[in-house]
């Protein structure tokens, strides 16, 4: 409901712009603009349902599907850019002129300005769309853990998350991923959820790549909200037929193959709301009472928002993805400020809570349009120290 309210919006703001500015057309009654959002909310509203069948069906109504939703994408920031454009060049092409709004509206200042802007907005998504969607940016962060044993230090974490195989992340994609992180050499893989999207087709194929992943004390993975939607059960199935070696841990706490204790914890994704925060979930509390005291215990998670409730029951590092970092970001030290923000209060990196440290991944696939800028796509080194 609110996607399709905020694709509406959008849809009707670039119309607006493009009848005002480029067309030189007149400002239409505010009657006029509001018809045109309601109608264009409600076309959106229409089309969701059908949206998400043609996801699950192939061939040519998966691919309209998915266009639909990479159009839906660039829309609605392009429609952000011509709501920058208005707020940014109106008043300052009114305060120029000290004409009247509506001879404003036609003046050189504000049609340049605001072409120009569109133009800059138009180039940037355009790049996420082609060049952005395939980095992959390689991340090492040490994780200082009190009291860490000698021979757990130095211990390697590769994490890889969000990979929603069967929406762009599949094939020969999805196998450099896996030879990509092979080459790391770690002594443990771990997968945060959202293996798969809504397409069950891809489970199959998906799950054999994932097989390939190696690691010296092993692979693990949870599952995020996607698979749940793709079926959990049809998810596991997969990849106990194709990926045997990969474990999957659901609501269970492991003790790994190190001399000295290490422990790893997993729990399915609660399936809740996915901007849900102050998430509680039950599976953690039973896995956690007790947690191991002869060493510690670190916990894959699908949705940051857990690290509360972790952090109280003792786990000294979880590991989480989700957000995939909003996919579109602001530059620079402004990163945090993302999309992400919608869904968690922890958006990508690294925090900590008393003696309890999270890290949050960006991802490495898609989710809805396959854009990404300023928020790479991620591969993690996490080395224990």
């Amino acid at each position: 409901m609110v996607l399709s309210a905020l694709l509406g919006l959008m849809q009707a703001l670039t119309l607006h712009w493009v009848l005002v500015v480029p067309l030189g057309g007149s400002l239409p009654s505010l009657g006029t603009s509001l018809s045109a959002v309601v109608l264009l909310v409600g076309a959106n509203l229409a089309m969701l349902p059908v949206v998400r069948r043609a996801r699950l069906s192939g061939g040519v109504h998966r691919r309209i599907a998915r266009g639909y939703m990479t159009g839906g994408g660039a829309l609605v920031m392009l429609g952000s850019g011509v709501g920058a454009s208005w707020l940014l060049f109106l008043p300052a092409a009114y305060w120029h002129s000290g004409r009247p709004f509506e001879a404003v509206l036609a003046g050189d200042f504000f049609r340049a300005g605001s072409v120009v802007f569109l133009a800059v907005v138009t180039a940037t998504i355009l790049w996420g769309f082609s060049v952005g969607r395939y980095r992959v940016q390689h991340c090492f962060v040490p994780v200082v853990l009190a009291g860490l044993a000698p021979e757990l230090r130095g211990l390697r974490i590769v994490q890889i998350s969000d990979l929603h195989i069967g929406n762009g992340l599949e094939g020969a994609g999805l196998e450099a991923l896996v030879r990509r992180v092979n080459a790391l050499e770690p002594d443990i893989v771990a997968l945060t959820g959202d293996l798969f999207d809504f397409d069950p087709s891809a489970l199959e194929g998906g799950a054999r790549t994932l097989g390939g992943l190696r690691a010296r004390l092993g692979v693990f993975a949870v599952l995020g909200n996607h698979d749940l939607y793709a079926g959990a059960e049809r998810v596991a199935e997969a990849l106990a037929a194709f990926a045997p070696e990969l474990v999957l841990l659901r609501g269970c706490v492991v003790r790994l193959a190190t001399e000295t204790p290490l422990y790893l914890a997993g729990i399915d994704d609660p399936g809740e709301d996915w901007t849900a925060r102050g998430v509680h979930v039950e599976s953690l509390e039973r896995i956690a009472s007790p947690l191991p005291e002869d060493g510690p215990a670190l916990l894959l998670v699908h949705r940051p928002d857990v690290f509360t409730q972790a952090a109280r029951l003792g786990f000294a590092l979880v590991i989480a993805g989700h957000t995939h970092g909003g996919q579109i970001a602001l530059p620079g030290w402004l990163g945090h400020l993302s999309l992400a923000l919608m869904m968690s209060d922890y958006g990508r990196g690294l925090y900590g809570r008393g003696a309890s440290q999270l890290y949050v991944n960006r991802g490495a696939g898609f989710a809805g349009p396959p854009i990404r800028l300023n928020a790479p796509r991620e591969i993690t080194t996490l080395e224990l120290r």
